[in-house]
């Protein structure tokens, strides 16, 4: 049994090797590139005599595997390309997160104080799916400063919603995350070698350096793991209702359904991230489904191979 234990641990390790691999090298190794000469506004075919002409978003094809977007950019080349911004986002709000929570935790853990305030905090916090304490200040913001218009939207309220949406994500998780870092400090806290150091005159920094935090070393790495994959799939839940962390690029489209034809933004992606892409993707489901299906599957693919690798290293610490 610990034999076939070990080979799926290394079977997990292999794979978090090869998506960090990809995510290092996805930006060389794409077929296709990004730059305004890549883009396709006219595709002309000949089929059966006659001439048709096609526009992006490109279905599926020999030289597109996953289609294309409105610019006429690579569906497998975007997400090569993005695999590393994606990480790099989750990665970030995690490290803000850990910034914080991580000293606040040890410190209530050891001293005891701040104990009821944390446990409040996580009640609250964990009672309530995060999405729905996100969802709507965010897309209220999102209304408010304009961005889905063309005559309001500009940089300067991009930045400041993206500044916010991070702000938000970040404080939101910082309290479950600080008490479940000051239980297991609180735990250790007792141990009677702890205590020896109490006695001794250690100081709370002290105890935290030199005895909590060096056995919880693994417990952390485990802790942060199990966090980066919940900022993932918040990011992922929030891409569906269009709550991203920006995009680079914009196009002017029309909405035919609506009298008048109104004018509205669509926010796209020049370095392929993942949520960026589900968001886009989303609002074309009916029309042009591959769009969202290829960012959807990829980045469920993502999420389940971290889960597996978190369980199989929770196995192997035990």
């Amino acid at each position: 049994m610990k034999k076939k234990s070990s080979i799926q641990f290394y079977f997990a390790c292999s794979i978090i090797v090869f998506i960090v691999g990809l995510a290092a090298i996805g930006g060389m190794i794409k077929p296709h590139g990004f730059m305004n000469a890549d883009k396709l506004y006219l595709i002309t075919k000949i089929i059966d005599g006659k001439t048709i002409y096609e526009t992006p978003p490109l279905r599926p094809n020999a030289t597109y595997l996953l289609g294309t977007d409105h610019r006429g950019f690579d569906m497998l080349s975007l997400l090569l390309n993005g695999l590393k911004y994606t990480l790099a986002y989750a990665a970030l709000l995690t490290g803000l997160r850990f910034i914080i929570a991580m000293p606040l935790g040890m410190w209530s853990g050891t001293t005891g104080r701040g104990g009821g305030v944390l446990r409040t905090m996580q009640w609250v916090i964990s009672a309530v799916p995060a999405f729905l304490f996100l969802y709507p200040p965010l897309v209220g913001m999102y209304f408010k400063l304009g961005l889905n218009e063309v005559d309001k939207a500009n940089p300067h309220n991009l930045m400041q919603f993206t500044i916010i949406f991070i702000f938000m994500v970040t404080v939101l998780g910082i309290f479950p995350l600080a008490y479940q870092i000051a239980e297991r400090a609180r735990f250790y806290n007792s141990k009677p070698y702890v205590d020896a150091s109490r006695l001794m005159g250690g100081s709370s920094f002290h105890r935290i350096v030199r005895h909590i935090f060096s056995n919880m070393r693994v417990e952390l790495l485990y802790i942060a793991i199990s966090e980066f994959i919940i900022v993932l799939f918040l990011m992922g839940q929030l891409a569906i209702f269009n709550i991203i962390i920006g995009g680079s690029e914009t196009l002017d489209m029309v909405d035919k359904l609506v009298p008048g034809e109104v004018p509205y933004l669509i926010y796209l992606t020049t370095t392929g991230e993942w949520t960026s892409l589900i968001a886009y993707g989303a609002k074309y489901i009916q029309v042009y489904p591959f769009i969202v299906i290829d960012s959807g599957i990829a980045f469920a693919l993502l999420i389940l191979s971290l889960q597996f690798f978190l369980y199989q290293f929770k196995k192997r610490t035990r």
